[in-house]
C-alpha cells in the first residue's frame, strides 16, 4: 500500500518539474536595448526614475521581479500604478526586465566622494 502511495508521490513530483521547465522555457529571454526604449516611451520613467531607482514609484533595479512577476504585475497592479493591459506586449515587458537587469546598482555612500568629507 505504502509503495503506491510513493510512486503517485513520485509521479506527480515529475509532472511538476516537468510543468516548471516548461513554464521557465516559455519566459522570453527580453533585449535590454528595447527594453530601455519601452521604459523610456511608456513613460516608466516619469515614476521609476530612468535607471529605475525609484521615486513616486517602486525601486526596480538593478534586482527586478521576474518576467512573469512583472507582466502579471503590469497588466494587473495592485497599487497605485495604472494597469498597461494593450499599451505593451509580454516580449516588451521582457525586454523591459531585461534593461532593469542591466542596470548597475548605484555606488556605495563610502564610494561617493563627496559624502565622506
Amino acid at each position: 500500500m505504502m509503495e503506491a502511495h510513493v510512486r503517485i508521490a513520485l509521479r506527480c513530483s515529475w509532472l511538476l518539474l516537468a510543468w516548471i521547465a516548461m513554464a521557465v522555457a516559455q519566459t522570453p529571454a527580453g533585449n535590454a536595448e528595447n527594453g530601455k526604449k519601452v521604459f523610456l516611451k511608456q513613460g516608466c520613467a516619469r515614476c521609476h526614475g530612468t535607471d529605475g531607482q525609484g521615486g513616486a514609484g517602486a525601486r526596480l533595479a538593478p534586482n527586478p521581479p521576474s518576467t512573469a512577476a512583472l507582466i502579471k504585475y503590469v497588466r494587473k497592479p495592485t497599487g497605485t500604478m495604472p494597469p498597461y493591459l494593450s499599451q505593451v506586449t509580454d516580449a516588451e515587458l521582457a525586454d523591459v526586465r531585461a534593461y532593469l537587469a542591466s542596470i548597475p546598482p548605484p555606488p556605495a555612500v563610502r564610494d561617493i566622494p563627496i559624502l565622506n568629507q
